[in-house]
């Protein structure tokens, strides 16, 4: 078992536990999700697990911390709990599955293209994968159960350099895009030499087949654009767009919906693009008055006024407020999200 874990394994006391799972979450999760985040879709998230350009970035993050919450959670409840040697190595995995179940969903022809590498590499006999450190290899079948060449830890923009040199140096006399797949996974490892993660071996064939993944878009995304577009328009005005306002009302009448905890992790972490809080969009806009937020809100008037004072929050912020730690935000908010997003579907 990693060392890092054993505080929070062996803690006396569930106010312990807490504080130290807050620990790996902030000092050894979240900074490593963050750099795969970056390393696979070069988009960037705060400390806060924040990007305001991408609500897609928001919720990957977002799934990957609550997934790393259950591991944990589990590990901690278990007679026989799972041995974790590298638990850095074991979040990194974790995050690196979500964005591929994500790239799956968005591109058909790349989800078609995974499944065609890993077939290739599994059945035919003098190929194999095998699982080192918590990673899925691939190679030569004779280069089985040894580590991942140094190959593997370079950044992707540093190894499509490099690919224009294989493609020059193994298919200089034809189209690497028409040459059968085991050529080209062939090729790939003896130009290589050694084992490389199936992801990376996917995402290289992937570039030199030129299947692009999709822009990192989402509903959600679309929707918070349309709503930007008009909300400073709103609130600095007076005037309303008719759809803008329909929306916001169907998110506020969506929103009180929730169990109080996702409600309240929701609303604190609200932002639109001007940096206004849920609060001060929602009564701008003539959605709702003050009796009708603290009604909502299942709190005084006087508490949505000292409230809104202090919206948006990031997730100390609310943690405090809620009284409980930042991971519990963190998942609280995921989950409403996630709601929310399949209410706006079948609203449309």
């Amino acid at each position: 078992m990693d060392n890092v874990l054993v505080p929070y394994l062996t803690a006396d006391n569930e106010r312990e536990r807490e504080q130290h799972l807050d620990e790996l979450l902030t000092r050894h999760a979240a900074p490593l999700i963050r750099q795969v985040l970056r390393r696979k879709f070069g988009v960037y998230v705060s400390g806060q697990g924040i990007n305001k350009n991408s609500q897609d970035a928001e919720d990957l993050y977002q799934e990957a911390m609550t997934r790393v919450v259950q591991v944990l959670n589990q590990l901690q409840a278990s007679s026989t709990p799972t041995d974790i040697e590298n638990f850095k190595a074991y979040v990194g995995r974790v995050t690196s599955n979500i964005c591929i179940d994500f790239l799956r969903n968005k591109s058909p022809a790349r989800k078609r293209l995974n499944t065609s590498v890993r077939d290739l590499v599994r059945r035919h006999e003098d190929l194999a994968s095998w699982v080192y450190n918590n990673e899925i290899l691939c190679g030569f079948a004779t280069w089985r159960n040894t580590g991942k060449s140094t190959f593997s830890d370079q950044e992707f923009r540093d190894i499509e350099t490099k690919l224009e040199t294989f493609k020059s140096a193994r298919f200089s006399d034809e189209d690497v895009r028409l040459a059968p797949l085991s050529q080209i996974v062939v090729e790939l490892f003896d130009w290589i030499g050694g084992p490389i993660e199936v992801d990376l071996l996917v995402r290289i064939v992937g570039y030199l087949l030129k299947i692009k993944d999709d822009r990192i878009e989402s509903l959600s995304e679309q929707a918070t654009a349309r709503w930007g577009a008009h909300l400073s328009v709103i609130t600095q005005s007076g005037e309303s767009h008719v759809e803008t306002k329909e929306l916001l009302a169907w998110l506020w009448g969506a929103v009180i919906q929730l169990p109080v905890e996702q409600r309240d992790a929701f609303a604190f972490r609200f932002e639109d693009p001007a940096g206004q809080g849920f609060f001060e969009v929602l009564a701008g806009a003539g959605i709702v008055n003050w009796d009708e937020l603290a009604q909502g809100m299942g709190r005084s008037v006087e508490e949505v006024a000292r409230l809104s004072m202090r919206l948006p929050m990031d997730a100390a912020t609310a943690a405090d407020e809620m009284g409980v730690l930042p991971a519990k935000v963190w998942k609280w908010r995921f989950r409403a999200i996630q709601r929310l997003k399949i209410e706006l579907k079948i609203r449309k």
